[in-house]
Parts: C-alpha cells; structure tokens; sequence
C-alpha cells in the first residue's frame, strides 16, 4: 500500500457503532408504515443517505415524512444515546493522527449530527474537518459530500484514501477517483465493495494502527 497524506472516514460502521439506535430509529418507521424488518436485517439500511432509502421503501410522496420519523427517533427519543465508538477507537484515531496524517469525516449521516456526536465521543479533535449531509447546500449523495471535503481539504486525490464499510463508499471513492479502504468489522459487505474496487480490507479496528504506521 503506498502512502497517503489524507484519510476521509466512514463514521456509521468504521468509528462508531450506531447499530442499536439506528436500527431502533429504523424498527420505528417501519412500524408506522406496517412493514416488518426484523432487527437482524436492518443491518443493510445504515450507512446510505435516508432520502435514497426511504424513496425506494415507500416513494417520493411519502419519503420527506419517513425521514422526519426516523430523526424524530434517533434524535429526540433515544436512539443517538444508544450509539457507542468501536472497541478502543479513541487510542486507535489518535495513534493514526500521530502518525502525521490529515483527517476528515466523509458521512452520509447529516454534518452537525456527526460533529456534536464526534465531540460527545470525545475523539472531535481527531479530526481537520466533519463533513456530512447538508440539504440546504445540495449535499446529500455520499459522491458528492467526499467530493466537497477532497476539494476543501485542499488534497491531491492521489494522497487521498476513503476508509468505510459499504459499497456507498466504495462507490464514492471511485466516483470521485480516489482510493477505497474497506472495513470488515461495520455493517456493509465487503465482497461487493472489492468488485467496486477496494485496496485493502481491515478485519478489526485495531489492525488500522498497523496499516497506517508509517515505516
């Protein structure tokens, strides 16, 4: 693997483990809509943006309220609070800043979500910039948030290096024409990510130290 100056991270899957509020958020939508997913197939929904996968569950009319719903759950009745970071992710983010990388957030999840969580997991610091869904600005596809964070970052794409763990990041980066690392550990399958085109896949969080220390 060569050497990259620039890391944009993945935040539901790679830092944080947002399985249980998410899929709490989640099992109360489709209550109000009569569907039935159960906990253990929920897994598929975290990580692309809302308004792409509430479209395709219950249409366009439909989508704006969906949204609101999920929000509403995540937000304001408990399923922020149930999220938590990956085992010994703190000591892993700081020991990869270290190393004398630059880092960013690139997240479908909305921007001021992602930063006030990042600051309440007390691992904000680690990070040159947040980056995120922002409708009022037209960034909601997950191409076009990595896309605006690689510009203002001010990076040479070939310094950059997308982390994640679904293949909306590994479409991303490749969209945007950037390198993809995959995740083994978060909720997305990897195989599909190698066929979009992946440089490496990490099994556990802590194996990212050894991928980022630099020789």
């Amino acid at each position: 693997m060569r050497e990259y100056k620039y890391l944009f991270w993945d935040f539901d899957g790679t830092i944080v483990d947002s399985f249980e509020g998410c899929s709490f958020a989640f099992g109360k939508v489709f209550e109000h809509f009569g569907v039935n997913v159960p906990p253990e197939d929920r897994k598929q929904y975290i990580g692309p943006p809302l308004k792409v996968t509430f479209t395709d569950m219950f249409g366009a009319e439909k989508e704006p309220f969906a949204r609101e719903l999920y929000r509403e759950y995540y937000i304001n009745q408990g399923g922020q609070n149930m999220c938590k970071l990956f085992d010994d992710m703190p000591n892993i983010l700081n020991a990869i800043k270290s190393f004398g990388y630059k880092m960013f957030i690139a997240t479908s999840k909305r921007e001021d979500i992602a930063s006030e969580m990042l600051k309440e997991f007390g691992v904000r610091d680690c990070f040159d910039g947040v980056f995120g869904t922002v409708e009022s600005e037209g960034r909601i596809d997950k191409k076009d948030i990595l896309e605006y964070a690689v510009q203002i970052s001010g990076a040479n794409k070939n310094d950059c290096l997308m982390i994640g763990d679904s293949i909306y990041d590994a479409m991303a980066a490749k969209q945007v024409g950037v390198d993809c690392l995959a995740v083994a550990y978060g909720f997305g399958n990897v195989k599909n990510m190698s066929k979009i085109g992946t440089i490496l896949c990490v099994q556990k969080p802590v194996d990212l130290i050894d991928v980022f220390k630099k020789q």
